[in-house]
């Protein structure tokens, strides 16, 4: 009983410690999502204070092209100091006037901040 007690408590621990390690990625993952749905509402709510203000010049940037994500996923890759730090695989396919070009979303590494125990996307570099 004791060891079917302990196993289910610590099981529970490591399930929850990875449940947190995916938030970063996927609040990566929910703006981008927002930004080519054009939900500057969403997007918004999305960001840290700083990334606000670029929302609605990111999802400007999209308006004349057909845009989708293709294969993209994140995963956090560490910290630096209380950003987490995130790395995507995957791209950006815009199409306009029948020509598609790509946006490489692996290229950078996404900064993600916790704030109020949401986590909120902050750029990159």
């Amino acid at each position: 009983m004791r060891k079917t007690l302990f196993l289910i408590l610590f099981l529970s621990l490591a399930l929850s410690a990875c449940a947190s390690a995916d938030q970063p990625a996927q609040s990566v993952e929910n703006y981008y999502q927002a930004i080519l749905d054009g939900d500057a509402e969403r997007a918004a709510a999305l960001s840290c204070a700083e990334q606000e203000a670029n929302v609605q010049m990111e999802i400007d940037s999209f308006l004349a092209v057909d845009a989708a994500l293709d294969n993209f996923s994140c995963e956090q890759i560490g910290t630096d100091g209380d950003m987490a730090l995130v790395s995507c695989t995957g791209k950006i396919v815009m199409s306009y006037d029948g020509e598609d070009q790509y946006l490489d979303l692996s290229v950078a590494t996404y900064q993600v901040l916790e704030q109020g125990g949401d986590w909120l996307f902050c750029g990159y570099h």
